[in-house]
């Protein structure tokens, strides 16, 4: 062979392995779009694990609003009515002393008379149920109303709570009345509440126990009221849209007068 031809042959061999290494180093069209692919495949799946992740907060956090709300109205509600007719030394005082006639309607037009201590009206829909509650109070001792305060007057105060539904708002409301005189602004207790149904566990007979339930319209005496039936319904957080409204089911809880006349 030819040795001149050798050095030409050898830097040609060269030229085509280095083309090889070339070819084997860089990416094709085709594997570069594949790469993108499964970038974007791993991209819509981790941003879908967000989403996820953030709708179960959501949710969690909506059932855990409406659980507390629950829970709450269903201990002021329970707190107060159980309170209803109490006065103070009942050695010295009567019902019909320590509980005079109201002055002053309630909210709802209803007006206490004397020694009646439970009051309402039957609503119609959309309007709720209304209840109305009083009871005295000494001062200082500890008992509160439906707004959490108590009696730091210096002398016995009669509180008339009256609690309702604002249907346009749909919160549970509470105005307290003060020794018969006008109630003041409803305080809201809680929000997202649909409707309440009050029933009264009327004793029919005289002898001391609940024969049946009925609306405040059909109670022929409030004096014959041992029990009430609340039914409160609030509004589903997690599967309402703006457009549709989801009720949950009603919350139902029986709560007996304590002390009544």
């Amino acid at each position: 062979m030819n040795r001149r031809l050798l050095p030409r042959m050898a830097q040609s061999k060269r030229a085509i392995l280095v083309r090889r290494d070339g070819r084997l180093s860089g990416f094709s069209l085709i594997e570069l779009m594949i790469a993108v692919g499964i970038g974007l495949f791993l991209l819509a799946g981790m941003l879908a694990i967000v989403f996820t992740l953030r709708n179960s907060f959501t949710t969690q956090d909506n059932v855990s609003r409406v659980q507390e709300s629950q829970r709450f109205a269903l201990t002021v509600l329970d707190t107060t009515v159980r309170a209803t007719g109490y006065f103070t030394n009942p050695t010295t005082t009567t019902v019909t002393t320590a509980l005079p006639a109201a002055a002053t309607a309630n909210p709802d037009g209803t007006k206490f008379a004397v020694a009646q201590v439970i009051t309402g009206t039957a609503g119609t829909s959309p309007a709720s149920d209304t209840l109305n509650v009083r009871f005295q109070t000494a001062n200082n001792d500890g008992l509160m109303d439906c707004l959490g305060d108590t009696n730091t007057s210096g002398s016995p105060v009669v509180w008339s709570n009256s609690f309702a539904v604002d249907a346009t708002n749909h919160q549970l409301t509470c105005a307290i009345s003060v020794n018969g005189g006008a109630p003041g602004t409803p305080s809201i207790l809680v929000d997202n509440v649909s409707s309440m149904t009050v029933l009264y566990g009327v004793d029919t007979d005289g002898d001391g126990s609940v024969d049946t339930y009925m609306p405040f319209a059909s109670v022929a005496s409030t004096m014959t009221v041992l029990s009430v039936k609340i039914s409160i319904v609030f509004m589903d957080l997690v599967n309402s849209t703006p457009t549709s409204a989801k009720l949950l089911p009603a919350l139902v809880h029986t709560i007996s007068l304590m002390n009544v006349p």
